[in-house]
């Protein structure tokens, strides 16, 4: 996968994500929200299991501030691009762009 499709996915994703917990601030269904939106944006993303991601990668964690739940929005963006989509940046690289990205 090209670079800057990679690129465009995160940026789409953040503002997916970003957009919608301004509106309502709970991380959960702000996930939910872009993960439903990104299907439409790659066909490695149409049939993902957003609610299953979740739970997989929620696992065992607790989170109990602002910071915490901004980097697990964070880890869910780079796992759609990383285990999702496949890419070519590492996955350092993926969690520096995507901090960049996700506001909150």
């Amino acid at each position: 996968m090209s670079t800057a499709i990679e690129s465009n996915l995160i940026i789409e994703m953040s503002q997916a994500y970003n957009s919608h917990f301004m509106k309502n601030s709970n991380t959960g269904e702000a996930l939910l929200h872009m993960m439903e939106s990104c299907q439409l944006m790659h066909p490695k993303l149409r049939n993902i299991d957003s609610r299953a991601i979740l739970a997989l990668l929620s696992h065992g964690k607790t989170f109990s501030n602002r910071v915490q739940l901004r980097n697990f929005a964070v880890d869910v963006i780079v796992y759609l691009i990383e285990e999702v989509v496949g890419s070519k940046y590492s996955r350092a690289e993926l969690i520096e762009v995507t901090q960049e990205r996700v506001k909150q």
